[in-house]
């Protein structure tokens, strides 16, 4: 087994501060790479153990590509004891759930090429045999697909919004869609903001060698954790945040 190590980057002046007394620790994309993202959840129990209010927020995409989906499905779930846990429906998870819904050639060959495989392989389920999905649902339980179809789109505390992939920037809080907030890349990326409501806009979805804190209205926590071994995290406390990291 690879080890993994976790990385503390320095405090910087918070991107939007959070509500006094609560802290947020935040993940990026996990892909069903279970190591990092147990590894990232105990050091961010840490970062924010002092707080009075602790928030996990998960923005979605924890399968599918890594071995271990249905476990990090798990693991976004429970939050420690005293905090709370946010988890957000990804274009990964919504995939997953139509597939279950209707089983279709095609929507089940759109969720093999998005690396559902990995999830079928984990399940001890064979694509394609007579009764696939229902063996597939009775792996992952009726409470957690119960669980995994009630995630939200977007979750928001003070001035900071949290999705999956993004925002329309040219549409209100309240008007955007949730294919929107689960799929968009363009025109998304390219706005330099500000946003509705003068939000900071936490997501993931697009992979990138690093994060940039840099923005002055948007993080991406997604650094493709499933091919660099590397899954971002970030904490904000008061008014100051600082990235944490576990890499193999």
């Amino acid at each position: 087994m690879v080890a993994v190590t976790v990385l503390r980057h320095e405090w910087r002046p918070a991107i939007r501060p959070a509500p006094p007394g609560v802290a947020i620790a935040a993940v990026g994309d996990v892909h069903g790479q279970i190591d990092l993202f147990a590894a990232l959840r105990d050091v961010l129990e840490e970062e924010i153990a002092s707080a009075p209010e602790r928030i996990f927020v998960s923005v979605g995409d924890l399968v599918d590509r890594g071995p271990g989906s249905l476990a990090a499905l798990r693991l976004a779930r429970a939050a420690p004891q005293g905090a709370t846990a946010i988890t957000l429906r990804g274009n990964h998870e919504d995939v997953l759930l139509d597939v279950l819904a209707e089983p279709r050639p095609e929507v089940v060959a759109h969720w093999l090429e998005f690396g559902g495989g990995e999830v079928a392989d984990e399940a001890g389920v064979r694509v394609g045999e007579s009764g696939w999905t229902d063996a597939l649902k009775e792996a992952i339980g009726p409470d957690l697909l119960e669980w995994l179809d009630a995630r939200p789109t977007l979750w928001r505390i003070g001035d900071l919004v949290f999705v999956h992939a993004g925002l329309d920037p040219q549409t209100s809080l309240a008007a955007q869609t949730d294919r929107t907030l689960m799929w968009i890349r363009r025109p998304w990326l390219e706005s330099a903001g500000p946003y509705a409501e003068n939000v900071a806009v936490i997501h993931g979805h697009t992979p990138q060698r690093g994060v940039d804190l840099d923005h002055p209205h948007r993080i991406n926590l997604d650094t493709g954790a499933y091919r660099s071994g590397l899954l971002s995290g970030l904490v904000i406390l008061g008014d100051r945040m600082r990235l944490v990291q576990a890499a193999r």
